[in-house]
């Protein structure tokens, strides 16, 4: 099959890491691959995929005066489903952010015509797409992430700290974490490290490291491994990429009961309250004191994540283009 990529010239890092590694099996299956950007005509291709679409951005406006069937992944829609506080800090950013809420919307309903059909990372996200963008269920297929196998693995590394990872957005959470955990004694703590690019205040604590640079998934897979614990309580995630790597590396994870948190880690984690500080730190010195519970839930992680993998995501996009495809020669 000849599948046309639009490519945008500054794609989010997870949107990147999303396309590398579907198109390398997708390649391997016998797929040809045309790539395409916003300036490009577009090719000659049997289906056209653009994985771009996060936070409910709609598809290059190539779309509205192609033939060709689209094929868009659209990995959630948190702008137009949550409170602008969750994705923007400053006053002037929630005005911007709400008119381009609008915008995207607005635009959606137009679009959304013209998709011949959308992926989307889980069943959470779905029903926020329904919900937000009256799509209709039988339009949308979920096909969840698969890890980078290389780098996120078990291992017998010690396991001396607590860790979180993100891009700093206020939905990340960073700092009910670092409160919660500051409310348990010092003593009865290990140190934390918040690996979080964007994340400016300063922190004082001498037990809490913070890494504001962004690391290569090689070096967040070695502290994944170190890691005693994984923190990552979001107030909205479609998918939450983090969790998973920390939980193919067997580390036990503390996340949300909200958004597509619990449908990602089923039993491999402890489920917290996001907006409640007391039950963040109630998991966290839980899980630091029952090393039993640790055990039980590292076991649990490392076979959950065995249920992911690249190679079965691009398998499922490749099932959906092979549909679009047929069902436009008839």
């Amino acid at each position: 099959m000849r599948i046309g990529i639009f490519q945008s010239k500054y794609p989010a890092t997870s949107v990147r890491l999303y396309t590398d590694n579907v198109v390398a099996h997708l390649k391997e299956f016998g797929n040809q691959i045309f790539f395409f950007s916003s300036d490009d005509a577009l090719p000659d291709v049997d289906v056209i995929w653009d994985p771009t679409c996060t936070g409910a951005r709609y598809p290059n406006r190539k779309i509205l005066s192609s033939n060709i069937p689209w094929v868009i992944t659209l990995h959630g829609a948190a702008i137009l489903s949550t409170p602008l506080s969750y994705n923007f800090s400053t006053l002037s950013e929630k005005i911007k952010g709400l008119f381009t809420a609008i915008r995207r919307w607005m635009v959606w309903m137009v679009y959304k015509y013209k998709v011949a059909q959308i992926i989307t990372v889980s069943e959470y996200a779905k029903e926020e797409l329904i919900k937000c963008l009256g799509m209709r269920s039988e339009q949308i297929a979920v096909i969840y992430h698969g890890y980078e196998k290389r780098w996120f693995n078990p291992s017998t590394t010690s396991k001396d700290y607590l860790l979180h990872v993100s891009a700093y957005q206020p939905k990340k959470n960073v700092d009910r974490i670092i409160e919660a955990y500051q409310s348990i004694a010092y003593s009865e703590k290990l140190p934390l490290v918040v690996i979080c690019p964007g994340y400016n205040k300063s922190i004082t604590d001498k037990k809490i490291t913070i890494i504001d640079e962004v690391l290569s998934s090689e070096q967040v897979a070695a502290y994944m491994k170190g890691a005693y614990t994984f923190i990552f309580p979001s107030l909205h995630e479609s998918f939450g990429m983090p969790l998973l790597e920390a939980m193919a590396c067997g580390t036990p994870v503390i996340t949300s009961n909200t958004s597509a948190c619990p449908e990602i880690i089923q039993q491999a984690g402890l489920l917290v309250d996001p907006l409640s500080v007391t039950s963040i730190r109630s998991a966290i010195h839980e899980i630091m004191s029952n090393k039993d519970l640790h055990t039980k839930l590292s076991s649990a992680a490392i076979h959950r994540a065995q249920y992911f993998s690249w190679e079965t995501a691009a398998w499922q996009h490749e099932a959906v283009f092979r549909k679009v495809f047929e069902s436009k020669k008839c």
